[in-house]
């Protein structure tokens, strides 16, 4: 995820955070992808249109079990076409929130109060903590808060609080983070997918930032 500073959530980082976050996994966009959304900036995509797209497309390869889209360029058709029919004025007002939607505001009200409040304690994490909220408020702007975005943007807070934190540390201390983990998890078992590993590493990762000072949103809210 960025390490921008917490009143530097521009175009690019929210737009990443927003795709990583709803994929749920990998750290940075690759150099095309970052070139892409690059383009859609100079385009003057908005980037709530930009999230829609996303959130659209990689629905749509869900539903066609075509597994999940590796990189954004994977999904740009859709983007593409949420972009046309915001011009053609075929994106309507959005319907009258449900009560998933009020439960997902509740679910957002919940992680604002816990990182605001951590954001107040003293120490190097209290930036850490602003710089989640700061994201969390401009993503959930620009895909709105159903629950698939809340989701997304709940991911990519905690996403950005543990690059936070790494970028905080001394190198030593950071590359000790990762051995920690590792060491914990043990070696990958016979039979145990990759996906299944990588699942145990950022469980521990996630024990260790909360033993750090962490306050995890997903999954606490």
């Amino acid at each position: 995820m960025s390490d921008l500073p917490a009143d530097e959530v521009g175009y690019q980082a929210v737009v990443a955070e927003y795709f990583l976050g709803l994929r749920g996994a990998g750290l940075m966009l690759s150099p095309l992808d970052q070139e892409l959304v690059a383009e859609w900036e100079r385009r003057g995509l908005p980037v709530p249109v930009v999230c829609r797209g996303i959130r659209h497309g990689l629905a749509a390869r869900a539903e066609e079990r075509r597994g999940p889209a590796r990189s954004l360029r994977a999904i740009r058709h859709a983007v593409e076409d949420e972009w046309r029919a915001y011009r053609s004025g075929r994106v309507g007002s959005a319907p009258a929130p449900g009560a998933e939607d009020e439960a997902a505001r509740r679910r957002l009200d919940e992680a604002k109060t816990l990182l605001a409040a951590t954001a107040e304690l003293p120490g190097p994490l209290a930036a850490v903590h602003r710089g989640a909220l700061a994201a969390l408020t401009t993503l959930v702007e620009a895909g709105g808060v159903g629950p698939g975005a809340l989701e997304a943007a709940l991911a990519a807070a905690d996403a950005r609080l543990f690059s936070g934190w790494l970028a905080a540390l001394p190198r030593p201390e950071r590359a000790a983070v990762g051995a920690r983990a590792r060491r914990l998890a043990g070696a990958r078992r016979p039979g145990e997918s990759r996906r299944a590993y990588r699942s145990c590493l950022r469980a521990h990762l996630r024990d260790l930032g909360r033993e750090a000072g962490l306050t995890w949103v997903g999954g606490s809210v």
